[in-house]
């Protein structure tokens, strides 16, 4: 049966409500979504394509009645798909019973189909142990990838560690997902099915036929002190490693988007980007999507960049297999939300989490190139960590 759309405007509420809500947040748009009215999930090498082939036959038979009517408005889908071809978890697309858009001070709401109440669960507080790639472990993986890049099989490889807190039952992250929109602002707190986080990297962003996106790789923590903080900064912008890191992420985004594009754009020069725990080294990416392009069709062309899997990108997803003792799932995978008219915003799932069978276990990876010193990566993962410890503690 189609799905009856009805997109209306609707009164900016007075407090988000996210309990039991997918969500994905940015200081200029928040998209809420309350219940499920239709999912269509993928696995395995083709799932990008399939999501996009069931994503496209729901918008072709869907009766939208549009009354609010401006860019990115129409049936709406939150998706997550999965870091790896080979993960156990389901890439999913979800169409919310009810989705609530909140942009530049106006709202609207789109109801699709009937309103499904979502379960409620208990929220999770406490503090995370070290998981399946503990410190040790995670620094004779760092050992072993400088080894293989050394040897020439390759130039990058991004590697992750994680930690992970026990829960019990059904989870509830209203006040985790609150407190990371209020303290990140600038970054997109996203909660699509089982993946969570507060990520300072956008993926792709489409509107009108025009993409963009922001490349981030190269980091380092905040001074206290503004003087310290400005030569941090400072020091980042100039340090080989940081810049060569950056350097193989930007060109790979930029080769996978030209033979969608028309037109690319790039900053000459990555800028340093601040956020409340790290610094970031930043590029701006620009781009004019050529005729009967989709979003989807140009995520299948970027994921994985070269900022959460390495360059060459087959070569260093071997070694990650390799190396990495745990599943990723969604983490470090494309999450975001769709519209029926091609808009949507696609983040990078990091500074966050899954949630599996039992425990929570939260992420956080680092490139690794030849000028790349073990202890140094553990110390980034733990300032990438901040955010999520933070989130959780009571």
């Amino acid at each position: 049966m189609p799905l009856k759309v009805q997109i209306r405007p609707a009164k900016v509420p007075d407090a988000l409500e996210l309990a039991g809500a997918n969500v994905f947040l940015h200081e200029g748009k928040l998209v809420i979504g309350y219940g499920v009215a239709a999912e269509v999930t993928a696995k395995g090498d083709a799932r990008i394509e399939s999501l996009g082939a069931q994503w496209q036959e729901l918008v072709e038979s869907a009766e939208i009645s549009d009354e609010f009517s401006v860019p990115g408005s129409g049936l709406i889908g939150l998706t997550s798909i999965t870091f790896s071809p080979t993960s156990q978890f389901e890439s999913a697309i979800i169409v919310p019973s009810r989705t609530l858009v909140i942009q530049d001070g106006h709202c609207y709401e789109v109801i699709a189909g009937q309103e499904l109440s979502s379960e409620q669960g208990t929220e999770p507080k406490g503090a995370f142990a070290e998981g399946q790639h503990d410190s040790a472990g995670f620094r004779s993986s760092v050992e072993k990838a400088i080894s293989a890049i050394s040897a020439g099989e390759l130039e990058k490889v991004v590697l992750a560690r994680d930690l992970v807190l026990p829960v019990d039952g059904e989870v509830d992250l209203a006040s985790v997902l609150a407190k990371l929109h209020q303290r990140y602002p600038h970054c997109w707190t996203y909660k699509v099915g089982a993946v969570f986080g507060a990520s300072p990297e956008l993926l792709i962003r489409s509107e009108g036929g025009e993409v963009s996106a922001r490349v981030l790789a190269g980091t380092a923590g905040r001074g206290t002190d503004p003087d310290v903080d400005r030569a941090i900064a400072d020091g980042l912008a100039h340090s080989l490693k940081n810049k060569h890191e950056h350097l193989y992420a930007v060109q790979s985004l930029v080769d996978a988007l030209e033979p969608y594009c028309s037109v690319i754009e790039a900053d000459k020069e990555p800028f340093s980007l601040a956020l409340p725990d790290l610094w970031h080294l930043a590029t701006d990416v620009r781009g004019k999507l050529r005729d009967q392009t989709s979003l989807l069709d140009v995520v299948k062309a970027l994921h994985p960049t070269a900022a959460v899997a390495g360059t060459p990108r087959d070569t260093a997803m071997q070694l990650i297999d390799e190396l990495e003792p745990f599943d990723r799932g969604g983490y470090a995978g494309p999450v975001g939300w769709l519209s029926s008219d091609g808009s949507g915003e696609i983040a990078i799932a990091l500074r966050g989490g899954v949630i599996e069978q039992g425990q929570i276990r939260a992420l956080a990876g680092c490139g690794i190139v030849s000028e790349s010193e073990s202890e140094a990566e553990l110390s980034e993962t733990e300032l990438k960590f901040r955010a999520v410890r933070w989130a959780f503690s009571a």
